[in-house]
């Protein structure tokens, strides 16, 4: 939608438009004002924020009023007459914008139809009319419309540029517009217009402005250099904002207000800064409180940009009580805003004279913009009971709303008035303050100025208020015999950021595919511990809760705002820990059994990511002497390395009580890693993808029969056999024994003499980077291993091929899923069932040492250990693939997992597919293999294709 003066927009074309005919008087070009200049600047650096910057107004019209939609459309021009700042637009002259006053046009009026008052209609209008960046060159910096009900106008929108107009200049124009429609003209003359203020500024201002950058260099040399914290990467946008509803803080404050003779804005600063600095701990800090700037002579109804942000050191030094802070905070407020009136581009140069970054040097203190409007003389204080105040916050409602891609302050609040309360609005930068830190905040202060209505409150605590404890997961409250213990842990940081790539690509399966109740992705490990290592359960939980503050992963939660998901690590808490002792050593002596189940039952339920750690622990005793150490993790935090690397640190805690070397990356530091550093990589991954993805023409692409109910089942094959072929086949050719399962995987499927391009999807964990071998993330992500076989290859060339196609896999399985996605999407495919028909392995064995035998067994042992056992082991109502290869750990040998389609692969064809994988590597491990290379596993045309 564009905006030009009278030029209709296109999608206005079926819609009822009028237009407001104004005439004025008209003036030559002038500079632009200096609260217009630092708008000017930031859009020409930053791009438009106007979501943010538009300010929205509505005018309710009484049906008494009978105003009709002419009569609107006159008090509307007349409004454009009187004040020229309305019909002012910006240009850019040698370099330089100035703005001019038009001296006649008109204004476009949309009519929108509504129904009752009319103020849903109203309100869809404003934000339709915001929604668009003020073109300030072409268009007027005001856009209107009225609501009709029954013909009659019952509301009246304008949505004005902040760039011209500040919000007490908005008001004034709506008390105008009030009376020109109740009474058809003003008797009175306007106030001084946005270029009436700009020439005086530019001349005889230009001594205040002096005296106040002055002011702003000496004050700021008292503020200490307080670096920030580290609180994560962030999130995208970086800023975001926290909205707490209130009718107690309206109350309390204005009761403090009243007791100590203060503006209610003081109380409400003085709140932010008391708590700010007790968080923080910093006692002295600087507060950049917005001014209206209407204190000169003539300024009271000025139609222009006045506000700017002003500044002054609030000394908390002593840690006083909240009277001491609210007299300390007045009096340097009241400073504040006497030295808000200035020449940005001076002040600019004079903070670049004394060798301060302008653009940085506000990042640690703290910004507060109260925009309510007086109303009325001082009123009387209002008279509540605390428990009236208490029963009020009960009932104070928090969200979220848009967020700030960038600000000069890491930590702002706005106030505005709200219905029957006070709206307050803290914007965190993610990048120092967690994110689950803005509702505590918020609510902290509210509980502040209910208690300080009453009573002297002391110095807030430097900790903030423990949000009410999680209790432990269903599975952990100890049974009769059982006793539930707590791993304390501090000393990290409270950070928040985006998932990691691996994490969001693992995200859907857990929302999509898990059950309710029960998980398939869990992870679940034992560590057993000897009964020489004398380990009691206080030592093995002092153990557990050094490998939590260790490992920042562990401590984090996953979480939505606003529908995006984030994590967020917590520097400190405690991890429950089960102690289960085992009922009779003589059944039981190491407690692995007792372990087993420990593990299996901490192991089944889901995690609740949003309040639980995504870890969970147990230990398992015999004579009060720690056996077994269990650990559950969720597979959307770790994957099997780095839950690995957690078993191996907690058993050098265990055993020696630390760990020498420093801890790997933790999940938000890939985070930060992915953001940036990795981009081009993730983009050339995806570059892969989309070239090769349309090539496969091996796949289940259509249905053979109706399925069965549940449509997906799991079977496995445990083979002997396998595990020693392979072990044989990989030293045969010099390969690895993942190539080599990859590559009899690819013969079976194409067995059949169908199609050119085999297509096999694989796990790849991403751990090719040095510094990412000791990463505890879910780093672990898809790859796509392409193998050409149209000209039909023995196996052994499919083994050389097989390595190929898997080393491009693994060097293109590191990407942003949202943005394969996207690339998937732009060719008309979606990425969620596009790779369906294929097949996906995952060679999930851990890395072990070859064995003392490299020849491995002999052809006939190996031949008698063919047909191995077979067993259908479950049965599912949904998954994301028609067929699954899971190569797994078994004693002794490997473990075959295949989940299928039945549609699309019958359970006997699932059988015969596994089968056929174990005698093509029996008969590889001793002769080549030709095309067609699957050997007969059974009747034909079971093997699939």
């Amino acid at each position: 939608m564009r905006f030009a003066d009278a030029v209709v927009p296109a999608e206005w074309a079926s819609e009822t438009l009028l237009h407001a005919p104004f005439r004025g008087v008209g003036s030559p070009p002038a500079p632009l004002t200096w609260a217009q200049q630092v708008t000017w600047r930031a859009d020409a650096r930053y791009g438009s924020n106007h979501r943010f910057l538009s300010l929205r107004r509505v005018v309710p019209v009484s049906a008494r009023a009978g105003a009709d939609p002419d009569r609107a459309v006159r008090a509307l021009g007349a409004l454009m007459g009187r004040h020229a700042s309305l019909r002012t637009r910006v240009r850019v002259v040698d370099g330089e914008p100035r703005q001019q006053e038009a001296a006649t046009g008109h204004l476009p009026v949309l009519v929108v139809p509504g129904v009752d008052d009319g103020a849903a209609a109203a309100r869809a209008a404003a934000d339709r009319l915001a929604d668009v960046a003020f073109d300030h060159a072409a268009e007027w910096p005001v856009r209107a419309a009225v609501v009709t009900v029954d013909d009659r106008v019952r509301q009246v929108v304008l949505v004005f540029s902040h760039s011209t107009v500040d919000a007490h200049a908005a008001e004034v124009v709506l008390r105008d517009l009030r009376l020109l429609l109740l009474r058809g003209r003003l008797d009175t003359p306007p106030g001084p217009q946005s270029a009436d203020v700009a020439r005086l500024q530019h001349t005889a201002d230009v001594r205040r402005s002096a005296r106040t950058v002055a002011y702003w260099l000496r004050e700021f040399d008292r503020l200490p250099a307080a670096p920030l914290p580290d609180g994560g990467p962030g999130l995208t946008p970086r800023l975001r904002r926290g909205v707490l509803v209130s009718s107690a803080v309206d109350v309390a404050s204005r009761m403090i207000a009243a007791r100590h003779r203060v503006s209610t804005s003081a109380v409400l600063l003085a709140g932010v800064g008391a708590l700010a600095a007790a968080r923080s701990g910093r006692e002295v800090c600087g507060a950049f409180p917005m001014a209206h700037n209407r204190f000169p002579a003539g300024y009271a109804n000025a139609v222009a940009n006045l506000g700017q942000i002003g500044f002054c050191v609030l000394d908390l030094t002593g840690r006083p009580a909240f009277p001491e802070v609210l007299s300390r905070v007045w009096q340097a407020s009241l400073n504040g805003l006497r030295h808000a009136y200035y020449d940005p581009a001076a002040l600019r140069a004079a903070f670049a004279a004394s060798g301060r970054d302008y653009d940085s040097a506000f990042l640690p203190h703290y910004y507060f913009n109260d925009v309510r409007l007086p109303v009325g003389g001082p009123a009387a204080a209002p008279e509540a009971t605390r428990g009236e105040l208490r029963a009020a916050a009960a009932r104070s409602a928090f969200s979220w709303t848009a967020g700030l891609s960038r600000s000069s302050w890491h930590l702002l609040t706005h106030v505005v008035d709200t219905p029957g309360g006070v709206g307050l609005t803290l914007s965190a930068d993610t990048r120092h303050v967690a994110l689950d830190a803005v509702e505590v905040f918020l609510r902290e202060l509210e509980e502040l100025l209910v208690e300080a209505a009453f009573a002297e409150v002391p110095w807030p605590s430097p900790a903030p208020a423990a949000p009410p404890p999680v209790p432990p997961p269903a599975v952990l409250p100890a049974a009769a015999d059982e006793e539930l213990v707590y791993a304390e842990f501090t000393g990290g940081r409270d950070a928040t950021g985006p998932l990691t790539w691996g994490q969001r690509a693992m995200w859907r399966a857990v929302e999509v595919f898990e059950s309710p109740r029960h998980s398939v992705l869990n992870l679940r490990r034992i560590l057993a511990v000897s009964r020489r290592a004398d380990v009691d359960v206080a030592r093995a939980v002092r153990a557990v809760a050094a490998l939590v503050r260790r490992h920042e992963s562990l401590r984090t939660r996953v979480r939505s705002v606003d529908g995006e998901l984030y994590q967020s690590a917590t520097g400190a808490g405690r991890l429950p820990v089960l102690v289960h002792p085992v009922a009779s050593a003589a059944a039981d002596p190491d407690g692995r059994a007792a372990a087993s189940a420990l593990a299996a039952r901490l192991g089944d339920p889901r995690f609740d990511h949003a309040a639980e750690w995504p870890m969970r622990a147990a230990v398992v005793t015999i004579d009060d002497r720690v056996r077994q150490v269990v650990l559950v993790f969720s597979h959307s935090t770790v994957d099997f390395h780095a839950a690995e690397t957690v078993l191996r640190d907690l058993r050098m805690f265990v055993l020696r009580g630390s760990v020498p070397t420093p801890a790997g990356p933790q999940s938000l530091d890939i985070a930060e890693r992915e953001g940036d550093g990795e981009r081009r990589r993730g983009d050339r991954a995806v570059a892969y993808w989309t070239r090769h993805f349309p090539d496969l023409t091996v796949g289940l692409f259509d249905p053979v029969g109706p399925g069965l109910t549940p449509r997906y089942r799991r079977g496995s094959l445990v083979s002997p056999a396998v595990h020693h072929a392979a072990r044989l086949v990989a030293a045969r050719h010099g390969v690895s024994n993942a190539t080599v399962l990859l590559a009899a995987t690819a013969a079976v499927l194409a067995a059949d003499g169908g199609g050119d391009v085999c297509g096999v999807f694989t796990m790849v964990n991403n751990r090719f980077q040095p510094e990412y071998d000791g990463a505890i993330s879910k780093l672990n992500q898809i790859g796509l291993c392409r193998i050409d076989l149209a000209d039909r290859p023995a196996f052994a060339e499919l083994l050389t091929r097989a390595r190929t196609a898997s080393l491009d896999a693994y060097r293109h399985a590191y990407y942003d899923p949202r943005e394969l996605e996207r690339a998937f999407a732009a060719r008309g495919l979606d990425y969620h069932t596009a790779l369906a028909p294929f097949c996906y392995l995952n060679d999930i064995r851990l890395p072990h040492d070859a064995g003392a035998d490299p020849a491995g067994w002999d052809e006939a042992t190996l031949r008698a250990a063919e047909r191995s056992a077979f067993r259908w082991v479950e049965e599912l109502e949904a998954f994301s693939w028609r067929c699954r290869l899971q190569v797994l750990d078994a004693p002794g040998a490997v473990e075959l997992s295949v989940t299928v389609d039945t549609r699309y692969l019958p359970p006997q064809r699932a059988e015969a597919f596994l089968r056929a994988v174990e005698a093509l590597l029996v008969e590889a491990a001793f002769r080549d293999v030709p095309w067609p290379w699957s050997p007969p596993a059974g009747p034909p045309g079971e093997c699939p294709g």
